[in-house]
C-alpha cells in the first residue's frame, strides 16, 4: 500500500532536517508508547533501530542521504508490517515542503484494510508544528 503526505513548512529545510535526525535518535520524544529503544550504527549514515513497547519490538534499518535531506526507515520486523517509509525535505525557497512516503504491507489478515493515513498526516504535522514553533 502506498500512501503519501506532504505539507508545506514556513521554515529552512535545515530547520526541518534536523527534526527529522531528532525523530531518529529520541523516537520517544516524538511516538508515544516507546518504553525503550536502542541504536546501533552499522555504518556512516545508516543504523539499526529497535523500539521496545509494550507489547512489540519493532526494528528497523534506517539510511541517511543527508545531501538530499532524505531518510528511508525499512522495516526489519514488525508485529503486522513491511516495507519501507521514506521523509524527504524539498525546498522552496526559504521554506520546505516535507513529504513522507509509505510503501508498507499490512501482513495480518484482521488488520488488512486499515487506514494508515491519518498516522502518516499527523506525522507530517507534528513536523511542521515543532519546526514553525
Amino acid at each position: 500500500m502506498r500512501l503519501e503526505s506532504k505539507i508545506n513548512i514556513n521554515a529552512k529545510p535545515e530547520k526541518v532536517w534536523e527534526l527529522l535526525l531528532k525523530k531518529v535518535f529520541e523516537p520517544n520524544e516524538f511516538i508515544p508508547g516507546i518504553e525503550e529503544f536502542n541504536i546501533v550504527e552499522r555504518e556512516e549514515n545508516e543504523f539499526v533501530r529497535t523500539l521496545y513497547t509494550e507489547t512489540d519490538d519493532v526494528v528497523e534499518l534506517i539510511t541517511l542521504f543527508p545531501e538530499e535531506m532524505e531518510m528511508t526507515f525499512s522495516l526489519v520486523k514488525h508485529a503486522f508490517l513491511k516495507g519501507l517509509l521514506t521523509n524527504k525535505i524539498l525546498a522552496d525557497g526559504e521554506n520546505s515542503i516535507l513529504c513522507f512516503e509509505q510503501n508498507r504491507e499490512v501482513t495480518m489478515e484482521e488488520l488488512k484494510g486499515i487506514d494508515m493515513q491519518p498516522a502518516l498526516d499527523a506525522a507530517v504535522l507534528q513536523i511542521k508544528e515543532l519546526a514553525e514553533a
